[in-house]
C-alpha cells in the first residue's frame, strides 16, 4: 500500500491518499479549498496513474467536505459517510458563517451510507469502520487491521484514521452541532483504545500518534 498524506484549508485538515499497487486509490477527508490545493492533489493522482474508487468523509463538518465538490465532480465518485451525520449537509452554509470559513461550492450529497461492521475495501487496502459519536453524531474512523507493506516499509504496524474523533494528547470537541462528550469519550474507550497498543493513529488535524500514547489520558 502506498499512504500519502495532505494538510488542506485553513484548519489544516490531514487528508490521505491510500492506494494499491494497481493504481486504485481511496480518498479520506481529501477537503481541497483552492486551485492550488487542487491542482496539488490532482498532479498527486494523475503522477501516480491513481484511479479514484472512494471518497470517504470521517465526519461532515464543513472543514472536512470542501474538496467533496471537486473529486466528485473530477473523479466521478460520491462521498460516503456515516448517515448520522448527513443532515450537516444541509448547514454547510451556516457552518461557514459559524467558523469563517469560505464555502467555495457545496459538497454533494451522499452516495454511501458507511455504519459500524462495514468494511471499504480495494484490492490489498481493507478499511473496518468504526462508529464514535460525540464529535459529531456520525463520526467514523477508519482502521486498517492489516496494512502489510506501506511505501516500501514491511511489517507496518495496523493504522487508524479517526478524523476529529482523537487527537495527539486530546480529543476533538463536542459542542457543535449535535455532539455529546460522555459519548465521545465512552466511544474512544471502548473502541479506539482497546485497538492494539502499536496502531499508529492519524488524526484529523495535527501529528500522528499511537494507540498506546494516547491510553495515557484515559
Amino acid at each position: 500500500m502506498n499512504l500519502k498524506p495532505f494538510v488542506f484549508n485553513p484548519f489544516g485538515v490531514n487528508g490521505f491518499v491510500l492506494s494499491n499497487d494497481a493504481g486504485d486509490a481511496i480518498l479520506i477527508d481529501p477537503s481541497v479549498s483552492s486551485k492550488q490545493e487542487e491542482a496539488t492533489l490532482a498532479n498527486y493522482i494523475a503522477t501516480n496513474n491513481l484511479t479514484v474508487r472512494h471518497l470517504l468523509n470521517t465526519h461532515l463538518h464543513l472543514d472536512h467536505v470542501l474538496g467533496n465538490a471537486f473529486v466528485a465532480r473530477k473523479y466521478g465518485v460520491q462521498p460516503e459517510a456515516h448517515e448520522e451525520d448527513a443532515f450537516l449537509l444541509d448547514l454547510q452554509e451556516e457552518q461557514s458563517q459559524m467558523f469563517g470559513l469560505p464555502l467555495r461550492e457545496h459538497s454533494p450529497g451522499l452516495g454511501n451510507y458507511l455504519a459500524e461492521g462495514d468494511a471499504v475495501e480495494v484490492p490489498g487496502i481493507r478499511l473496518q469502520v468504526i462508529h464514535v459519536a460525540g464529535h459529531s453524531p456520525g463520526g467514523i474512523a477508519f482502521y486498517c487491521e492489516n496494512p502489510g507493506e506501506v511505501n516500501g516499509q514491511k511489517d507496518v504496524p495496523p493504522l487508524l484514521f479517526p478524523g476529529d474523533i482523537m487527537f495527539a494528547g486530546s480529543r476533538g470537541r463536542s459542542d457543535l452541532f449535535g455532539g455529546d462528550d460522555d459519548a465521545l469519550v465512552s466511544g474512544i474507550k471502548s473502541k479506539l483504545l482497546t485497538l492494539p497498543k502499536e496502531t499508529v493513529v492519524f488524526p484529523g488535524h495535527g501529528p500522528m500518534t499511537t494507540i498506546a500514547d494516547e491510553r495515557r489520558w484515559y
